[in-house]
């Protein structure tokens, strides 16, 4: 062969005006197109399972008398899902007719603002979730034993609250707020950390065939 394929591929990614160039750039158009089809396929189970969830967890806090609690933690998981619907139709804009390199550039830039936006959320989400969760289990009519026990055996109550426990409850959710940027970055780099990884690797990649 008169040139090898990273040549030819080199010859159409660069110069656009090569005979090569169309088919060579369509290839990894289409590439990358596949990249973030994945991606939001995963995106949207991940919408529809914060949705079933959040549902079930609110039929459960109907049958174990909490279901104030189960009220707010639904209202702030629809929430979120709402975010992530909205977030997945901003997706929607990035131009798919651009060069495959500008087309993932747009696309972890909006990763980038995505996961930033979200930690933003997430600071008062978290928080509240801790909260709801300790409240409405423990004022829950499951545990209305275990509350009657708890002030048998101590005075450290307060609003029929274990005050200590309290104390690192909420202490707890402060932490989780100060930290949520943090901790969303994380469950980022679980969930979609294998398509995210192949998306730095493309880019990289054709950085570098660009500035040969």
């Amino acid at each position: 062969m008169e040139k090898s394929i990273e040549n030819i591929w080199k010859e159409g990614f660069l110069n656009r005006d090569a005979l090569i160039a169309p088919k060579v750039n369509d290839i990894y158009n289409k590439k990358s197109i596949h990249i973030i089809e994945k991606f939001k396929r995963m995106f949207l189970i991940n919408i529809w399972g914060i949705i079933i969830g959040s549902s079930l967890l609110f039929i459960a806090s109907f049958f174990v008398g909490a279901l104030l609690a189960g009220s707010i933690v639904l209202t702030m998981m629809f929430w979120v899902a709402y975010t992530a619907y909205q977030e997945l139709q901003a997706l929607e804009n990035i131009d798919k007719g651009q060069s495959s390199y500008t087309f993932l550039k747009s696309f972890k830039d909006w990763i980038s603002k995505s996961i930033d936006r979200y930690g933003k959320m997430y600071r008062v989400v978290y928080p509240v979730l801790i909260l709801v969760f300790y409240f409405g289990i423990w004022f829950s009519d499951m545990f209305a034993g275990k509350r009657e026990m708890v002030a048998a055996k101590s005075n450290d109550l307060v609003f029929g609250l274990h005050i200590h426990t309290t104390i690192i409850i909420i202490i707890a959710a402060v932490l989780m707020g100060i930290f949520s940027k943090a901790i969303h970055r994380r469950d980022v780099k679980t969930i979609y950390g294998g398509i995210l990884k192949k998306l730095d690797l493309a880019v990289v990649e054709m950085e570098q065939l660009r500035n040969e």
